[in-house]
């Protein structure tokens, strides 16, 4: 009974002496600083910013839209710009560097080419407003467009926007 009493108190005194003790937070997989958020333009063809997420959140969100790995992302965000008939969708996505950004943005189209369908048949890379950047749709309708800029990969889906607004907003992003 004697050791029963003494352990259960040196418990308590170590669980008392624990609680004072700060350990180190566990390392997130993606920063939660709004580097993402902060380089989509404030405004673009007259539309607001709307900043939908940002952070693990945003990640979790691309990673429910996509099959795959997605992988060594430092910064990530989902951002709105709304127009009365049109919305536009832009990812940015901060790699830790350039050559990881420009390897996930071909395994992006590595991964479309996979799948096939028509995010492989439509898939092309073209020149937009002096950026290469990969074009595609799933219905052959609609399209998407993506491309990596230094450790960057933006990727924007414009509903109900003319060949000219789209070139001004692939453009208008750093």
């Amino acid at each position: 009974m004697l050791i029963v009493v003494s352990l259960l108190l040196v418990a308590i005194a170590a669980s008392f002496y624990l609680s004072y003790i700060e350990f180190p937070a566990a390392t997130p997989e993606v920063e939660e600083a709004s580097a993402a958020a902060e380089i989509a333009p404030d405004e673009l063809l007259g539309m607001n910013k709307i900043v939908v997420s940002s952070g693990l959140d945003a990640l979790q969100r691309v990673k429910q839209r996509h099959i795959g790995n997605i992988e060594d992302v430092k910064n990530v965000a989902i951002v709105h710009y709304m127009k009365e008939d049109g919305l536009l969708t832009l990812w940015t996505t901060l790699y830790q560097n350039e050559t990881i950004a420009w390897d996930e943005n071909e395994k992006m189209v590595i991964g479309m080419r996979k799948w096939g369908g028509n995010w492989s048949s439509d898939l092309k890379e073209i020149t937009v407003a002096g950026k290469q950047v990969y074009r595609t749709s799933s219905d052959g309708v609609s399209y998407h467009y993506f491309w990596a800029d230094g450790e960057w990969v933006f990727y924007i889906i414009p509903r109900n926007f003319s060949q000219e607004e789209v070139a001004d907003i692939i453009g208008a992003i750093p």
